[in-house]
């Protein structure tokens, strides 16, 4: 049998801060949508995703898998972006990506031991080691969630170690190649958020925007 070499219509969606982050790859052509809206992300993801497919001429049922940001970031965020893509896939029977944010970030970032680095609250930092060989990117070690001090010794250490360090901005997009990746290997990672802080934390710190 011979597979088909078309490009994937995908839909990714980044829930995680403040921004609504969409990304829809209709073939060869990607659109999107990035910004911080008035609404809350459960009342503007369908309305935004719908925009985003009519501009693209296509329909809900045109899509070969949704990718989601499962994390670092708000948990709330987190919650409503998986649930969504959880429901989407179920209701179109096709795949539902969950994607960190740091393996997007490490994808579009060259070298072979690479700390992806991403902004928390106030001052904190969430990073994470990775190791690229001939046979792709693989984590090297969990996922951190660090106080200020903390990530300054952890980043000293990397920098002696010879790390790339990817600290670009993530959005919707950045998973596009992540999940094609995953879909022509016939991959789906588990299903599965990552939470690095607990919901109570936002709650006690409304003062601090969370990026």
């Amino acid at each position: 049998m011979t597979l088909s070499t078309r490009p994937f219509n995908l839909l990714a969606i980044d829930t995680t801060g403040a921004p609504l982050s969409l990304a829809l790859q209709s073939g060869d052509r990607v659109y999107a949508f990035d910004r911080e809206l008035a609404r809350p992300h459960d009342e503007t993801l369908l309305p935004q995703a719908t925009r985003l497919l009519k501009k693209a001429r296509m329909a809900w049922h045109d899509l070969d898998a949704v990718a989601v940001a499962s994390g670092p970031g708000r948990f709330t965020g987190i919650r409503i972006g998986m649930s969504f893509a959880a429901v989407l896939a179920s209701r179109l029977e096709i795949p539902a990506l969950a994607l960190s944010r740091f393996e997007a970030l490490v994808a579009k970032t060259p070298g072979e031991s690479i700390c992806a680095v991403l902004p928390g609250w106030r001052d904190e930092m969430f990073y994470q080691l990775f190791r690229r060989n001939g046979r792709g990117i693989r984590p090297a070690q969990l996922p951190v969630w660090a106080s200020p001090k903390e990530w300054a010794q952890a980043r000293q250490g990397f920098a002696a170690r010879g790390a790339v360090f990817a600290e670009a901005e993530v959005r919707a997009q950045d998973l596009l190649a992540c999940a094609a990746r995953l879909l022509g290997r016939k991959r789906r990672p588990p299903f599965e958020p990552l939470y690095l802080k607990p919901a109570s934390y936002e709650l006690k710190h409304k003062a601090g925007a969370p990026r």
